[in-house]
């Protein structure tokens, strides 16, 4: 039934029939089964950068995101870009975006969880050294990642204020998780070939910030 509708016409008839109290849950269903394999992609991409997880979170955070999105999310769509004000924004991206928030507060709350000293110090002296070596070193790489994490987004930050266009270029294709070059194109209003070139050159400038990050970071601790 809803198979021919494009996501912004399902979304629409979701938005119509909520405000006349009409069932929406046919369109709403059919519009979130459509985003589900991109949103599982956006949570493993978070997993990984957590180091933790599994598919049976993936399901569980989707359905949270879900949730969200019908609390809130159908009232404080817009259809304008937070990145890039003026740009319209399409509802999948709107709901990738929950998904991304979800995802991100669920393994940082986790991870707080792990960094909490016991409630009782004598609790900790009751594992065995193997245990303990394994904790400790689970710790540093969590740490390591937590550090990558810092050192990209600032990279990332360094690009948006000295090359802005092929900072939203980046956003597009690889935060937002857009699937293709001609949906970035269409979004940023470009030729699909500067699409690619943006991305291209956003990949090269961040390899040379992070090395730059990188450097200052062990100059630092030298």
């Amino acid at each position: 039934m809803f198979e021919q509708l494009t996501d912004d016409e399902l979304f629409a008839e979701v938005v119509r029939r909520r405000a006349t109290n009409e069932p929406y849950q046919g369109p709403l269903g059919a519009l979130v089964q459509r985003w589900a394999r991109p949103s599982r992609y956006v949570i493993s991409k978070i997993q990984a950068s957590y180091g933790r997880g599994s598919p049976a979170d993936s399901d569980e955070l989707f359905q949270d995101a879900v949730g969200k999105f019908i609390d809130r999310g159908l009232d404080q769509f817009r259809g304008v870009s937070e990145q890039m004000p003026g740009r319209s924004a399409s509802p999948k991206t709107f709901f990738l975006r929950i998904v991304k928030h979800v995802a991100i507060d669920f393994y940082r709350k986790h991870r707080e969880e792990l960094a909490a000293p016991p409630a009782d110090p004598d609790d900790a002296m009751e594992e065995p050294p193997s245990q303990v070596a394994r904790a400790v070193e689970f710790g540093k790489r969590r740490e390591e990642r937590a550090e990558a994490q810092e050192l990209y987004w600032a990279a990332f930050a360094r690009l948006q204020q000295e090359h802005p266009k092929e900072a939203s270029a980046w956003d597009l294709y690889h935060h937002e998780d857009v699937e293709d070059h001609e949906e970035c194109a269409r979004r940023l209003n470009i030729t699909v070939v500067n699409s690619y070139k943006r991305v291209s050159r956003a990949q090269a400038y961040l390899k040379l910030y992070l090395l730059d990050l990188q450097r200052e970071s062990y100059g630092e601790g030298a």
